[in-house]
């Protein structure tokens, strides 16, 4: 008689030690004056904000994404992110998911994948059959409600992985990267209205200036240059609000030196200069910056 394995001695033929945690998954867009605010992701977050009918702008980080029906943006963690409805009165409808898959000690290993910031899916009613799945099994209440939520949000992401072909390991993502670039925006976010250079900005995190640049442009998709221009005109705008502040104090405590410059330079991003922005912009709730 010859002698048996043992059940141990088999070799798993696969194994995981995947965790998924949801912030939000689901659809929504049917007012039609919708807006979503600027708002920031969690550090561990990614999003995958997809628009099924309509026309909307998104913002990452201050730039504008034009979005057209069966396009997504990719927000991470850290973004500072909102969207406008582009056709008010007309029938929205949009699907997003902000999710984070933890692997062992990795808090969300998406976010060490290199994904462009916006995307013409290649099979998009695929994927909003894929997307209606999950959102099918969300609404269950059986005793197997969690595996059939995880098998849905698993097969859902699987599909979306091969739609986006992500470079995987190419972002600089993991935690450690992540707190150097909230560390720096919240640094040079108390230094708007100082003269402050790159070398500066970089020492303060204890990098390089190379590495530095090549850092924050990878986690927020703008140079520092580019995002303390956008941080300094944003905050203008904000200010803006309060009538009893004249432009010249604005622009110096944007760190513009010279008013002029300012003007030139708010006009470009708002279209319009300080004070005809001043003029039509509406006050209501504002935070002092």
């Amino acid at each position: 008689m010859s002698k048996l394995p043992y059940h141990h001695d088999w070799k798993p033929e696969f194994e995981t030690s995947l965790g998924i945690q949801v912030k939000w998954f689901g659809s929504w867009g049917e007012d039609p004056e919708w807006v979503v605010e600027p708002s920031r992701l969690g550090s561990d977050l990614i999003c995958f904000f997809y628009l099924k009918e309509g026309a909307v702008t998104a913002e990452i980080n201050g730039v504008e994404l034009p979005m057209k029906p069966g396009e997504m943006v990719v927000w991470r963690g850290g973004d500072i992110f909102s969207a406008n409805n582009q056709q008010p009165g007309q029938p929205q409808s949009h699907l997003s998911a902000c999710l984070s898959l933890s692997r062992d000690d990795a808090a969300n290993v998406l976010l060490q994948h290199g994904y462009q910031r916006h995307y013409k899916l290649k099979h998009s009613q695929a994927y909003e059959q894929s997307f209606e799945t999950v959102l099918e099994a969300l609404k269950g209440d059986s005793r197997w409600r969690n595996l059939h939520v995880t098998t849905a949000i698993l097969g859902w992401l699987a599909n979306l992985q091969e739609d986006l072909c992500p470079d995987p390991g190419a972002a600089a993502g993991n935690p450690k990267t992540i707190h150097h670039v909230h560390t720096a925006q919240e640094w040079i976010r108390q230094r708007l209205g100082e003269e402050v250079s790159v070398a500066d900005w970089a020492g303060s995190c204890g990098l390089n200036v190379d590495y530095f640049s090549r850092l924050f442009k990878s986690h927020t998709g703008m140079g520092p240059k580019t995002w303390l221009i956008e941080a300094r005109l944003q905050r203008a705008a904000r200010m803006l609000a309060y009538p009893d502040r004249t432009v010249e104090n604005i622009a110096e405590r944007c760190g513009y030196q010279c008013p002029f410059h300012f003007s030139r330079t708010f006009k470009r991003r708002f279209g319009l200069p300080p004070a005809a922005y001043r003029r039509v912009r509406q006050v209501s709730g504002f935070v002092d910056p």
